[in-house]
């Protein structure tokens, strides 16, 4: 006789999926840490916010402009390292969100992530977008070269 087949549960109810009862502390020296709650949200996070940095950059080479009035005031007053050190502020900020509120409400601190990630590719695909309309829409056409076809 076979057993019953267990009942399937919803992916957010599995036992994988639950939040740790009690995380385990890690120490290094003096400083006693809890294992980062989301850290694959967060290497998203950070990959898309750097590449965020570095396609405005591009884009502020070719003369263009700074849409954000908060970042256009620190690039005029500090330049790209001001850029940098904003924008790793900011990331760190939501970070720091996120697993605070993470270690009260597990799926909400998740949710903040997820967030977090979603509209940290936002800036990402508009940059690349008018690098890729300026490569191939605005450059003079040289002589012998074809034409960029219309897509």
């Amino acid at each position: 006789m076979t057993p019953a087949p267990r009942p399937r549960l919803h992916p957010d109810h599995r036992r994988d999926h639950q939040p740790p009862t009690v995380p385990r502390q890690y120490t290094v020296g003096w400083i006693s840490l809890p294992p980062m709650r989301y850290p694959n949200h967060y290497t998203w996070f950070i990959l898309f916010s750097a590449l965020d940095i570095m396609l405005t950059w591009k884009i502020l080479m070719k003369e263009g402009t700074e849409v954000n009035p908060v970042a256009a005031l620190v690039i005029e007053n500090w330049g790209l390292w001001g850029a940098i050190g904003f924008k790793f502020a900011l990331m760190l900020f939501v970070i720091i969100t996120c697993e605070l509120v993470g270690r009260k409400r597990h799926f909400t601190g998740r949710w903040l992530a997820r967030i977090a990630v979603t509209i940290s590719i936002v800036p990402v695909v508009y940059s690349l977008g008018l690098l890729i309309h300026h490569v191939y829409w605005l450059t003079p056409v040289l002589e012998g070269s074809p034409a960029p076809s219309s897509i």
